[in-house]
């Protein structure tokens, strides 16, 4: 029997998985349970100006590009939703249109949803809704954490006045003392000692480790039921990338708080994802639960991010790589944005001249390929998984999981 090659083998060998106030409101019935999804994205596209769209510019081209293009995606409660992929392949935009937080001009939302469900199963578009009520989700029901700490604090206020703010704007109800009170819980829970003494203390006079605490602790103050974190272990050595990922998955047991993760680092989505998409050129290529995903990749740009990764007890000449880059948003290819880096183009037209729709080829797992096995009899579904990792296998991942 013929061995299978680097480039064969499941993922499994490598991770061990165990503004319109009256449209605000939709007609749908309230939440008796956990399955209903908590944010729901729908075909969302944004659009930047581009320079090369402008007059005088010699070679032309389109004068707005999509950084985000027809992306669907579904968080349910408690659960963690994994976006992966290259830099510049519009994770980010993702996570920041979300709470509006993407400066339009220049940036411009040209289509698509994101519903967000209030406790009590109303839904609200956060696409549509007013500055004013999109102003009292953000930090509130819905939190960020941005990816610099080193950058995202004000060096010229206190880490004390910076929580504050966040506080005071949601919680109008509390006195200054026990505003204080609320901040200086925020730090303790994310494990900073002598808490009230820190509040006083200026960004410059903490560790890169525990200013993103401090970035953690603004986020989790006014208890949010999503978190957005974008790469929160970006700059970190890799002892304190722990600590941080064991503080966010026990902050959401705790809290029964649901996470969009975005990393570029498939071991933390090993240890942390319930669910995964895979992005590439502005769109989601592959979609599914972490165990499908890393056991059968589908899409070859998975496949070249497993191959990537060097893997313990396995030993090899060579990592692989993916050739080039991701292409420039002015200058997608014809067909598949990927088809000049994929090894099983060799000539195929589909390729080069079709862009394959996202598909689900097997139940509860979709990919955009002409070549993933099973894709002709692919359905073209809503990417919809609802898997949450039970919280034994939770709490025993971390020894579980090889990298």
């Amino acid at each position: 029997m013929t061995q299978p090659t680097d480039s064969q083998r499941p993922a499994s060998e490598a991770f061990a998985i165990t503004e319109n106030p009256e449209a605000v409101l939709t007609t749908r019935p309230a939440v008796a349970n956990e399955n209903e999804p908590l944010l729901e994205v729908n075909k969302l596209a944004v659009s930047f100006p581009s320079s090369r769209g402008r007059q005088g510019r010699r070679g032309g081209g389109p004068s707005r590009v999509r950084a985000v293009n027809n992306v669907n995606l579904r968080i349910y409660p408690r659960q963690t939703l994994a976006v992966v992929g290259e830099s510049g392949c519009g994770k980010s935009v993702t996570a920041l249109s979300i709470l509006r937080l993407v400066p339009m001009p220049p940036g411009q939302l040209e289509s698509g949803s994101i519903l967000w469900r209030h406790k009590d199963g109303q839904v609200m578009d956060l696409a549509t809704v007013s500055d004013e009520q999109i102003r009292r989700i953000r930090g509130d029901e819905v939190a960020m954490i941005f990816q610099e700490p080193m950058t995202s604090l004000n060096p010229v206020y206190t880490i004390g006045e910076q929580i504050l703010e966040a506080i005071y704007l949601h919680q109008h109800h509390l006195e200054p003392q026990q505003a204080r009170d609320v901040a200086i819980e925020a730090l303790d829970a994310v494990g900073i000692a002598a808490p009230a003494s820190r509040l006083d203390e200026y960004p410059h006079q903490m560790s890169g480790g525990m200013r993103q605490r401090v970035m953690i602790a603004m986020a989790l103050a006014c208890q949010p039921r999503l978190l957005l974190a974008d790469e929160p272990t970006t700059a970190l050595d890799v002892t304190i990338q722990a600590q941080i990922l064991e503080l966010l998955r026990r902050l959401q047991q705790e809290r029964h708080m649901s996470v969009l993760l975005i990393t570029h680092d498939l071991g933390v989505v090993a240890e942390n994802a319930d669910a995964v998409a895979v992005m590439y050129a502005g769109r989601v290529v592959e979609y599914g639960s972490v165990h499908e995903v890393f056991n059968n990749p589908l899409h070859p740009y998975t496949q070249g991010l497993f191959g990537s990764m060097p893997v313990i007890g396995r030993t090899r000449s060579r990592l692989e790589t993916i050739p080039g880059n991701v292409p420039d948003p002015s200058s997608f290819p014809s067909g598949c944005p990927f088809h000049p880096r994929c090894p099983k183009v060799e000539g195929d037209e589909r390729c080069t001249g079709q862009d394959p729709p996202l598909l689900e080829i097997e139940s509860g797992h979709w990919a955009a390929c002409w070549h993933a096995p099973g894709y002709e009899a692919g359905q073209q579904t809503v990417p919809d998984v609802s898997y949450r990792r039970p919280v034994e296998e939770e709490a025993s991942q971390g020894a579980t999981t090889s990298v």
